[in-house]
């Protein structure tokens, strides 16, 4: 593997671990607030709103630090991905939330957000901020 590819791999998983930290703790408050007047619904309206936001930092940071592509196509290509992503997410995490009820919301959109992690880093890399 060349080194370009090794500090690009790492600022990629800088860019997405914070994005995701971010996702994680704007869910977090977003879940306990909604809650109150959404009951279960709040989950899907916590993903919605966090990756909104954590998307927005994590376009700047990618398109201008870790592939250094910016261009119009990539922003309408990256939110197309975020969509499709947090459906993914909202879905998967409401589900397993129903099925696993005894688990925190917040533990499995952790896990389910690592998988989609490693299939953004590739759409991203290929597809979006392609050279």
């Amino acid at each position: 593997m060349k080194r370009k590819n090794i500090i690009e791999i790492v600022k990629y998983i800088f860019s997405a671990g914070t994005s995701f930290a971010l996702d994680l703790i704007l869910f977090t408050i977003f879940n306990l607030i909604f809650k109150t007047f959404m009951g279960s619904f709040s989950i899907i309206a916590a993903t919605f709103l966090a990756r909104f936001l954590s998307s927005l930092y994590n376009y700047f940071i990618n398109s201008r630090y870790v592939f250094k592509k910016y261009n119009k196509s990539s922003i309408y290509k990256y939110y197309t991905l975020v969509v499709l992503q947090v459906i993914v997410s909202a879905v998967s995490v409401y589900t397993f939330n129903k099925v696993f009820t005894s688990t925190n919301a917040t533990i499995i959109k952790f896990f389910v957000d690592i998988i989609i992690f490693i299939i953004n880093y590739l759409i991203q890399k290929f597809y979006i901020f392609k050279s």
